[in-house]
């Protein structure tokens, strides 16, 4: 009787058991040969599941990227109000050594997009800013609904990936403190979008 193999779930186990491997190394560093040796798999085999290196780095960041959101959900149910959700949307990156990692791998990946970026690095980053967008998006949506914030904050959306993307870079390169700028950040923001209560 033929063993009828899950694909999916054979990709993600793939993805999962080689996940330190690319915290260790790094995109430009990881080879399919240490990919395979990690999985237990042949070289061949690595790709019946996914087309090249990168292919496997967009599963392994997508992970990355679940798990974020998860605690990311664990924190926004804790919060009081919009303000903190927003902070805790923008501090994922920076919440301890292992996120922080992750954050390492981010920045080589926008690194690596810069100079040898793929259309399909292109289409992922374009996927993952539609995934956050639309997190986003429901938070600001229900502020407006709750009078909390004007509706053209909605429009601000981009502008909150802009920072973010901006601070991963300036963390690393001018060694900017990124929870005092998110902090002053959000001040400043909600400074402009909060609706006042009327004396």
């Amino acid at each position: 009787m033929a063993i009828i193999v899950n694909k999916e779930e054979k990709r993600k186990n793939i993805a999962l058991s080689c996940r330190s491997l690319l915290l260790e190394h790094g995109i430009n560093d990881l080879t399919i040969a240490q990919i395979a040796k990690a999985a237990g798999i042949g070289k061949g085999t690595v790709y019946e599941y996914f087309q090249n290196k990168e292919d496997i780095v967009f599963e392994i960041i997508t992970l990355f990227i679940a798990e974020h959101e998860e605690e990311f959900y664990k924190k926004v149910t804790q919060a009081e109000s919009t303000k903190e959700k927003i902070y805790h949307f923008l501090n994922l990156l920076y919440v301890n050594e292992e996120t922080k990692k992750h954050l390492s791998l981010y920045r080589e990946f926008i690194a690596f997009s810069l100079i040898d970026g793929t259309e399909e690095m292109e289409q992922f980053s374009q996927a993952c800013q539609n995934k956050f967008s639309a997190i986003l998006e429901t938070i600001f949506d229900e502020a407006i609904q709750n009078h909390e914030i004007v509706p053209a904050a909605r429009d601000l959306i981009p502008a909150l990936h802009l920072f973010s993307k901006g601070l991963v870079i300036d963390t690393h390169i001018l060694h900017t403190d990124a929870k005092s700028e998110i902090s002053r950040f959000i001040e400043t923001l909600f400074t402009l979008i909060e609706i006042k209560e009327k004396k």
